[in-house]
């Protein structure tokens, strides 16, 4: 199901990531008014497992009251953004016409994961598709005090 990345082979379905403990991991997911959570859990871990525990999950502000459902499921904090704030991030790689007309932005799973990291984020998964949802995968290393 996950996309191979240059930096990331792939085994499978299942992305071979090895993450440092200098670096924090974003999911970000977007989804449909029929998806259901068990059906994004399903696809989140289908494209990273285990999730580090200081994990983020990301979403469209619109998205919020299943976004909480996922991330008690996972044990992981939730942030939300408006299709405002997610259409001016940099660095996503797909563009989806529909999703634009839905919401107000053309990526919502690989914008609000780089969107939770801040600007150093890189996208380490790109945007996977599931049933009636998307999830991708992005990083950002960690400042380690001197």
């Amino acid at each position: 199901m996950a996309s191979d990345d240059a930096d990331h082979p792939m085994d499978g379905d299942q992305a071979l990531i090895s993450i440092t403990p200098q670096e924090r991991l974003s999911i970000g997911f977007g989804c449909t008014s029929l998806a259901e959570s068990n059906e994004i859990v399903r696809l989140i871990k289908a494209s990273i497992d285990p999730i580090p525990r200081d994990s983020i999950l990301a979403t469209l502000d619109c998205r919020a009251a299943i976004g909480e459902i996922v991330s008690q499921l996972l044990g992981i904090r939730l942030v939300v953004f408006s299709a405002t704030t997610l259409s001016a991030i940099k660095g996503t790689t797909t563009h989806s016409p529909l999703a634009l007309a839905k919401t107000g932005t053309h990526n919502v799973a690989e914008a609000a994961a780089l969107a939770s990291l801040g600007s150093t984020a890189r996208l380490i998964i790109a945007r996977t598709q599931g049933r009636f949802c998307t999830c991708a995968v992005a990083a950002t290393s960690l400042e380690v005090p001197s």
